[in-house]
């Protein structure tokens, strides 16, 4: 050993001059060179390990597979060489020389497969530990994504409670100058200022009518923020249905006389039960879809039927329309989502009727939801509500 080294040869292995002094030796991970098996007697014994396989191995002494071939093959040999002294004559030397033979080649045989048994039974087991340790990291992985993800989950609660509240609080704000606004309008082409021009009426008409869409929005957005804060009410009265679905006909018959539409409502010749609803949700759902369908049907009809299916009423409203995509399908009834005719064809609106429809559906407990067979070939949109008087 060249003088400074740090560690002293012994056998197979290097011994750190400082553990050697505390009693301790430098401890080999198990399968590399070096590696002593402090179980078994013989390795421990000789400082070294004698077969390849003894590297792999972690066994007790008295349980090793070569150690037992040995004896047993020192056995056979032993017998087999005094057994011509003991029945001298009887056996051939030819069949004692033969099995001595097979004997050797058993056993060099057997210490092959040995080696290769040990050693596969390490790399399973390595693979084995391996996997485990992947695995527990990968649950500590996952168990720190999860708690970054609720954190973020409930950051996201805290802002999207915050939306709300900015909205509820800027919808009350919009409310009175629109409605100051409205007022004065009214008051303009009623004439309680004077006499208007031609052109000025016109003009305080579009205004009026820019002030009924913008209340619309408005309301919208205050009847989201409140359910969405859990403060919506639901003020339910036994009524029945085609007496909503008449008022709503009759409001927007003159919407489709104006585009040349057909405008169908088959009231069922026997009523329907009668149900508990609150009447001016229920009367907005219905509201929105006809006014869906009177802006995205140019040419066609529009039909409206009801009747019982189940435990439920359904309220059927088809159109000869421009029709939904699967993928529009899929989002419509999500906030601020508008069909792709809707831009195209610069339908106004904000997106948000379909969304207040289906919120206030689900705080009846029923089902809305729309089918299509493609662009162009109209929809239609299904209403549910169960048949319940409380």
């Amino acid at each position: 050993m060249e003088k400074g080294e740090k560690f002293q040869s012994f056998g197979k292995f290097r011994i750190d001059p400082e553990q050697s002094r505390m009693g301790q030796r430098k401890k080999i991970e198990i399968g590399k060179l070096g590696y002593l098996n402090e179980d078994c007697w013989l390795v421990k014994t000789l400082n070294y390990a004698p077969y390849k396989r003894c590297q792999y191995c972690e066994l007790k002494f008295r349980n090793c597979l070569f150690l037992h071939y040995q004896i047993i093959s020192l056995i056979l040999i032993l017998f087999f060489l005094t057994l011509p002294f003991l029945i001298e004559g009887k056996i051939s030397k030819l069949v004692i020389i033969s099995v001595f033979t097979l004997v050797i080649v058993y056993g060099y045989f057997f210490k092959k497969s040995t080696e290769k048994i040990i050693q596969a039974h390490f790399a399973q087991r390595k693979a084995k530990e391996a996997l485990e340790e992947l695995a527990e990291k990968l649950e500590e992985q996952v168990e720190q994504r999860t708690k970054e993800l609720r954190k973020a989950y409930e950051e996201l609660k805290v802002l999207d409670k915050t939306k709300t509240e900015f909205f509820s609080m800027a919808s009350h704000q919009l409310r009175t100058p629109l409605s100051t606004i409205k007022g004065y309008v009214s008051m303009l082409l009623e004439g309680s200022y004077g006499k208007l021009t031609k052109k000025t009426r016109e003009k305080l008409i579009n205004v009026s009518i820019s002030n009924d869409r913008l209340v619309g929005i408005v309301n919208d957005l205050l009847n989201i923020s409140k359910i969405e804060l859990g403060k919506m009410e639901v003020d339910k009265k036994i009524i029945q249905i085609e007496e909503i679905i008449t008022s709503v006909y009759e409001e927007m018959l003159h919407r489709a006389e104006e585009k040349n539409l057909q405008f169908l409502w088959n009231k069922p010749i026997k009523p329907l039960p009668k149900i508990a609803v609150d009447e001016p949700k229920i009367r907005q759902v219905i509201s929105n879809i006809v006014d869906n369908a009177l802006k995205y049907t140019n040419k066609g009809k529009i039909e409206i039927n009801a009747q019982v299916a189940g435990p439920m009423i359904r309220i059927r409203i088809s159109d000869t329309g421009v029709g939904l995509s699967p993928e529009e399908i899929n989002v419509i009834f999500s906030g601020f989502m508008r069909g792709s005719a809707g831009i195209n064809l610069f339908v106004e609106g904000s997106g948000l009727g379909l969304y207040v429809a289906r919120r206030y559906i689900d705080l009846h407990h029923g089902k809305i939801w729309a089918d299509s067979r493609g662009k162009g070939l109209g929809s239609t949109f299904y209403i549910e509500i169960p048949i319940t008087l409380n």
